[in-house]
């Protein structure tokens, strides 16, 4: 090994150790590890590779734009606008912010924007190099960032792949060993996975009944392989469709105590036809909560595209809704939108209060069940059975890919509202049918769901005892009312080391939210768990939380 090799590998240790971050508080872990990654007359080959590293985890422009939820130029009503500076645009137009070029050009700021970024006057400590500034430039402007959709995917110019030529986080973070994202499996046996030749605690799934490795779940798919084949190789509208797909349409239908069912061949799918459909012209309007999943937002633009409005009402607060519906025209008619569990809170959405300000303003209802199907409500029905508000929401939607065990999606609701969806949403037309091993295999998923209610009661009691444990060590765990707990850490570098060291040293698999994915302040270790979670799983899972929670100081 090189001692230029030698001296990257000592910095990346010693930037990563428990020890450093530990004795600083939260607000300055950035400045004091990237100002000893470039430290005088040191490390400088280091210092600059790792001033692009902590770009990676501190400057959220540069990553992808994962939560359109974020998106601040639309407004939230019911909430206080947010004030923020506008960035300063690079030269050239290229709209990047003052930290993206300190990265490129290698090349420390005027002192005078050192100490206003720093926190310190000009004579102050602190301000020293580039790597420096880029940490505390990249932790002050977040919100600026955020608030102003500073990104990559804005930068324009003749040649459309530009954009990506100039895209370096990715690749930077996996030099530095800290990309956490994208990481192939060998294979998942649902609470335990294998990564990389090794064996580690799944808490990252939303396999939440355990069911993709169940044999009835397998037999299925395997015998419709062998009756059907592998694929239908065409649209639902010509050649795609199945006795098999309506045989789950109905007995989705009579599940959901609803008239009539619909099959689609992803749950990301389900919101963009029924959306699109629904919201077809200038007289309509997306009444959607601020922390709606992506494809709800997806499914809006496509709406926006044929002229509907779309209108967003702050987080899970029926008080905003009705706000919000009191402002549209008379013209105007409204398809309110919301999750019933919100995947990355675990909270469930106030749904009899919004039902209640739906029906005063003659609104329509529809509720993405994705994470709550298999999870609440009697028979695992989901959010508005959890309520018994089963007749009074107009569609519940979801999909296949968690307690169903499979891929694909539903919705269920009026038999004349589904047939006019499937008639009129393009992404439903002409796209190919859901394949028969997956359809059949989340059929049989439905029916042991029911034959087997244990698993839903054994999910209840670990997410109940995890969330009690967690709390009790002291971590923050927000609103969490069902099996997606997430862990507050509220700082994108903490974020990540944590997440690195909870599956080296503990071979334990969770999922970091950081910026942009997550709003400033809000990242977190989401974890997720399952009915076929043994206690040595949780127990193990426990000792590691705590262990690394202390190590970087978050309890």
């Amino acid at each position: 090994m090189s001692m230029k090799d030698r001296l990257v590998d000592q910095a990346k240790k010693l930037a990563s150790s428990g020890r450093v971050v530990r004795v600083v508080s939260n607000d300055r872990v950035m400045r004091l590890a990237t100002g000893v990654m470039d430290a005088k007359n040191r490390l400088r080959a280091a210092g600059e590779r790792a001033a692009e590293a902590w770009d990676i985890l501190l400057n959220g422009h540069a990553l992808p734009n994962i939560d359109p939820a974020l998106d601040d130029e639309a407004g939230v009503h019911g909430a206080a606008p947010a004030r923020a500076a506008s960035p300063r645009p690079a030269a050239g137009g290229a709209g990047l912010s003052t930290v993206e070029e300190a990265v490129s050009s290698s090349k420390a700021p005027p002192p005078s924007a050192r100490a206003h970024v720093n926190g310190v006057g000009a004579n102050g400590a602190g301000a020293n190099g580039a790597g420096t500034y880029v940490a505390a430039a990249a932790e002050q402007q977040l919100a600026t960032q955020m608030a102003s959709r500073t990104s990559l995917a804005r930068i324009g110019g003749r040649d459309v792949f530009e954009k990506a030529y100039k895209f370096m986080t990715a690749d930077n973070a996996r030099a530095m060993g800290v990309y956490p994202f994208f990481r192939p499996l060998d294979f998942n046996n649902g609470p335990e996975a294998q990564l990389e030749g090794r064996t580690v605690t799944m808490l990252g799934s939303n396999n939440y009944l355990g069911l993709t490795t169940h044999p009835k779940v397998r037999e299925a798919a395997k015998n419709a392989i062998d009756k059907y084949g592998t694929s239908m190789t065409g649209s639902r509208l010509v050649n795609g469709s199945m006795r098999l797909h309506n045989e789950l349409e109905e007995k989705l239908a009579a599940y959901h105590g609803k008239e009539a069912g619909l099959v689609f061949t992803t749950g990301y799918q389900v919101n963009i036809a029924t959306i699109s459909a629904l919201l077809s012209n200038k007289r309509s309007v997306a009444m959607i909560d601020k922390d709606d999943h992506a494809s709800i937002y997806d499914g809006v633009r496509l709406a926006q595209a044929a002229g509907a409005r779309m209108v967003r009402y702050k987080h899970s607060d029926p008080a905003a809704l009705d706000s919000a519906l009191s402002e549209i025209a008379d013209t105007e008619g409204a398809l309110v939108i919301t999750d019933g569990v919100f995947s990355a809170q675990g909270e469930i959405a106030s749904l009899p209060g919004i039902v209640e300000v739906v029906k005063k303003h003659k609104a329509r209802l529809l509720v993405d069940d994705a994470h709550a199907l298999g999870v609440i409500g009697p028979g695992g029905r989901g959010t508005a059975a959890h309520f018994g508000l089963g007749k009074e929401v107009d569609l519940i939607g979801g999909t296949f890919s968690k307690s169903l065990a499979s891929i694909g999606g539903w919705l269920v609701g009026e038999r004349k509202v589904l047939d006019y969806i499937q008639h009129f949403a393009y992404s439903f037309l002409f796209a190919a049918s859901a394949a028969p091993p997956c359809v059949a295999a989340a059929m049989a998923a439905l029916e042991v769901m029911q034959e087997e209610p244990w698993r839903q009661e054994k999910l209840r009691e670990n997410f109940t005892y995890m969330r009690t444990e967690l709390q009790r060590l002291g971590f923050e765990l927000g609103k969490t009312e069902t099996a997606v707990i997430p862990i507050y850490i509220r700082d994108d570098l903490k974020t990540v080391m944590m997440w690195k060291s909870l599956l080296d040293d503990y071979a334990l698999y969770v999922n970091p939210f950081i910026t942009p994915g997550v709003p400033p302040k809000q990242q977190v270790l989401r974890t997720s768990y399952m009915a076929t979670h043994e206690r040595k799983h949780l127990d193990h899972a426990l000792e590691a939380f705590e262990k690394v929670g202390k190590k970087f100081g978050v309890i």
